[in-house]
């Protein structure tokens, strides 16, 4: 009898180290979102930012995803983002996102560009997700963008 108890107790101590995913905690399809490396050929032309949702390798359409460029500056955190729109994803799982005047639209004068991101917020029927990617201006593959400059005129 005790050491059906001892391996009893045993077995109910492994159990809590097992993990659990978010989609068997909240009950929701587990995602991945995807973003890639986007470039521009200056800090001023419009920006087109894509993401893509999947689960279990096929689109998701319908969701929102929210969009954030990152940057760094004088007083910025490391990884500060500014949120920059909403959009939904299509048919294909990708939601698209354009920014009129690039990054130096939507950054304070000083911030230096370094990436963007989206976000898939957490639902009942699809888990959250997030996704980051860099930004590069100029035609190098890895050319970092100059600082936004303060508008003349």
């Amino acid at each position: 009898m005790r050491r059906r108890l001892f391996w009893l107790a045993g077995l109910l101590v492994a159990a809590p180290l097992t993990g659990c995913s978010p989609s068997q905690v909240y009950g929701c399809t587990a995602v991945s979102l995807s973003v890639r490396d986007t470039p521009v050929a200056a800090i001023t032309d419009d920006l087109p930012l894509a993401a893509t949702l999947t689960a279990d390798g096929r689109p998701v359409p319908g969701q929102p995803l929210n969009f954030w460029l990152y940057d760094t500056g004088a007083g910025q955190p490391a990884g500060a983002g500014v949120y920059v729109g909403t959009k939904s994803t299509g048919p294909d799982g990708v939601a698209r996102l354009t920014l009129a005047g690039g990054p130096a639209a939507q950054l304070l004068a000083g911030a230096v560009p370094t990436g963007f991101g989206a976000q898939k917020p957490q639902r009942k029927d699809y888990c959250g997700a997030s996704a980051k990617a860099r930004l590069r201006c100029g035609t190098a593959p890895s050319a970092a963008c100059p600082p936004v400059r303060m508008p003349t005129g």
